[in-house]
């Protein structure tokens, strides 16, 4: 396999570009969304600060390796002089025939081989770079046996299996089933099992693992959130306004039916198991005890009922009383909050 190269000085800004913001992005891209989600997660941030955390790291994960990267490739191709070069593998290293002379690159002395979205490198261990456009192939697969071929003179030689460098495949965007809601993490344990047991790939196994994360992460953030926000709070104390509203309504029923008010709230619901006779307003997620009843004592004719609301505490100003929008409410047996 004889390989014709003659690069240009566009060729090597593109190189630039593309080994510098282009290698590993989808793993650092996937990497800052994580961070991002964990941090949204766990303090409950704004979409808006997400976002300038999201452009910080940018900088670490791509800008400063592409700039440091630029500067090793500067000084490699400082003063180059581009001319048309041979390249041919054999067993023990690439032969390089150019008009400067011909030279024996052992796969012994080859740090590491790759490819960008349009290139080949070759990289030495004292730091000279070999790029091979893949247009001077006659075909992409002929680009990839020769990475091929590279790659395993060097495992051969140096007794080690290299890695096939990551490529992207289509197949890969049926990952994006990890981000539907409920059958995110069915999806990640489906692909788990498919890339260590169907196509061998790690990628499917860290896109399985990644969608049960992100369904861990996601609804445990929800539940922490629907439990202990403001929000979720101010929507029990709106819920058990309404259930006392509904409790006078059943209360004054039961008496219609047994010509006095119960002696507890639990009479009611020996007689119709759908009413709800528990503080809803009471619920603590952190302790997890069972709900109380709602506050009610008959006195006579008469009888009160409330919740003492969020705060647990009776005559606070935080306490629910029924709030009936009935204007003749005089006939009605419940004491109104003075």
């Amino acid at each position: 396999m004889n390989i014709e190269v003659e690069l240009s000085e566009q060729d090597i800004e593109q190189f630039y570009k593309e080994y510098g913001f282009g290698r590993n992005w989808i793993g650092k891209a996937v990497i800052i969304f994580l961070i991002d989600l964990t941090i949204y997660a766990y303090l409950q941030i704004f979409v808006v600060p997400t976002i300038v955390i999201s452009l910080i790291l940018f900088f670490p994960f791509f800008v400063i390796p592409y700039y440091v990267q630029r500067a090793k490739l500067k000084r490699a191709f400082d003063g180059a002089v581009f001319k048309k070069k041979i390249y041919r593998p054999f067993a023990s290293g690439i032969e390089i025939n150019g008009e400067e002379g011909d030279a024996f690159l052992r796969y012994e002395s080859v740090k590491n081989a790759g490819k960008t979205s349009r290139y080949l490198f070759l990289i030495s261990s004292d730091g000279d770079y070999h790029i091979l456009p893949k247009r001077c192939f006659p075909t992409l697969s002929e680009a990839d046996r020769f990475l091929q071929l590279v790659r395993s003179g060097i495992g051969t030689v140096k007794g080690v299996k290299i890695k096939e460098p990551f490529a992207f495949k289509p197949i890969y965007l049926v990952g994006v089933i990890c981000l539907i809601p409920l059958i995110g993490a069915i999806a990640g344990v489906v692909l788990i099992i498919l890339g260590i047991a169907h196509y061998k790939d790690r990628v499917f196994v860290f896109i399985g693992a990644f969608g049960i994360i992100f369904t861990v992460v996601v609804y445990g953030s929800l539940f922490y959130f629907s439990q202990n926000s403001d929000l979720a709070k101010s929507g029990f104390a709106q819920m058990a306004q309404s259930e006392i509203n509904d409790l006078v309504k059943d209360i004054e029923f039961y008496k219609m039916q047994h010509g006095t008010y119960p002696d507890s709230l639990k009479q009611l619901v020996d007689k119709n198991s759908t009413i709800s006779i528990y503080d809803v307003s009471q619920w603590d997620s952190k302790t997890g005890k069972d709900l109380p009843l709602y506050h009610y004592e008959k006195t006579g004719n008469k009888y009160l009922l409330c919740s003492p609301g969020l705060d647990g505490i009776m005559n606070t100003t935080d306490d629910i009383y029924p709030t009936l929008t009935n204007s003749d409410t005089s006939k009605l047996g419940f004491i109104r909050k003075k």
